[in-house]
């Protein structure tokens, strides 16, 4: 009883989070505003799929920001506090997430190179149970690697690339001292080395593909794949960090028009360094979306995932991380669910919302 009380006073907080976050975005974007007609077709679409009405400053923000009107767009605070929880089992969320059991989940996908990983308070090597001392040995002279949290972290934070020599990762950090600020549950890996093309789009990043799929009986639907692409000397391609987004076309793997910023910017025809986005081709994108329809299947407790995919310098996808409640790139790609969005609502409709089991 108590923790359902709990887990609706979080879902109450997440909605004014929402809230406050797309007012936030609205105050800095040059709006569009909504007809009286186009508000009167949301809320006749939503009383009809979910039934009630829903604010709708998140459909004038990204008709704004894209010039794409539909019905369709997802609302975050109605996604963030029911769809999500109903189509994935919140209940199982930590087993399966955690970077650390990647190995187990995914022993034969390409991966980054583990180094050492924490869990629970005990180092591993990525194949066996180390000492702390052995850890440390491990990480004494890195070229370039990468340690994260595996358990909580959410847009990049705590994400951090570095290199060591002789055990010292700054003049005034050991990376005893690092890996203390960490604590327990981290992973440090070997940074990708990504490929050329990638690269192109901004050298300083690891720049991603974020494919969001969804699995109905035991077909995986591809909804859409956006490419994440780093700011000129940024090391992440978050868009919480600076980072751009754009559509790709799932026939053809290439960028369709132009990448999305941050809400005061407009559209953005080329990144920093030059690389014009229309047409880009994304290497390996086929081998990516077969690739996610393998794995999805491998997670049985959740419909809706958000992948995360590089390409390194070989040409192969490599996994970097899954989400279980993924946010949508609706200002990229426009209505997240496409052409599945009744499909999607009647579905969830029939189903509970984990999160207050």
């Amino acid at each position: 009883m108590f923790e359902n009380i709990y887990n609706r006073y979080m879902l109450s907080r997440m909605r004014q989070r929402d809230i406050a976050n797309i007012k936030g975005k609205c105050a800095v974007c040059e709006l569009t505003p909504l007809s009286q007609a186009q508000k009167a077709d949301i809320q006749q679409f939503y009383q009809r799929l979910v039934g009630q009405k829903v604010p709708t400053y998140w459909h004038e923000y990204f008709y704004s920001r894209n010039g794409q009107f539909s019905v369709c767009y997802v609302p975050t605070s109605l996604y963030h506090t029911d769809v999500v929880y109903r189509l994935n089992n919140f209940q199982l969320r930590h087993a399966y997430v955690d970077k650390g059991i990647y190995d187990i989940y995914f022993p034969d996908v390409n991966r980054p190179a583990t180094i050492i990983k924490n869990m629970n308070g005990y180092f591993y090597d990525g194949r066996k149970a180390i000492s702390r001392a052995e850890a440390l040995e491990h990480c004494q002279d890195l070229s370039r690697a990468v340690i994260k949290p595996t358990q909580e972290g959410m847009w990049g934070e705590g994400v951090r690339v570095f290199s060591t020599s002789q055990g010292r990762v700054e003049e005034d950090l050991t990376v005893e001292q690092l890996i203390d600020q960490y604590g327990k549950n981290f992973i440090i890996q070997q940074a990708v080395v990504q490929h050329p093309e990638m690269a192109r789009l901004n050298p300083t990043s690891l720049n991603t593909l974020r494919v969001l799929s969804y699995r109905q009986d035991d077909e995986v639907f591809i909804l859409y794949v956006v490419v994440r692409i780093g700011r000129a000397g940024k090391s992440v391609d978050n868009e919480t960090a600076g980072g751009i987004n754009a559509d790709v076309d799932l026939g053809t793997g290439t960028i369709r028009d132009c990448a999305y910023g941050t809400p005061s910017e407009k559209r953005i025809l080329a990144t920093d360094v030059g690389t014009q986005l229309k047409g880009f081709a994304i290497p390996a994108f086929a081998q990516v979306l077969d690739t996610v329809r393998d794995l999805h299947l491998r997670l049985p407790y959740f419909n809706l995932i958000g992948w995360d995919f590089g390409i390194d310098d070989k040409g192969l996808p490599v996994l970097i991380e899954w989400n279980r409640a993924p946010d949508l790139s609706q200002t990229a790609h426009g209505p997240a669910f496409g052409e599945m969005t009744e499909t999607i609502f009647e579905r969830i409709r029939h189903l509970k919302n984990t999160m207050l089991r």
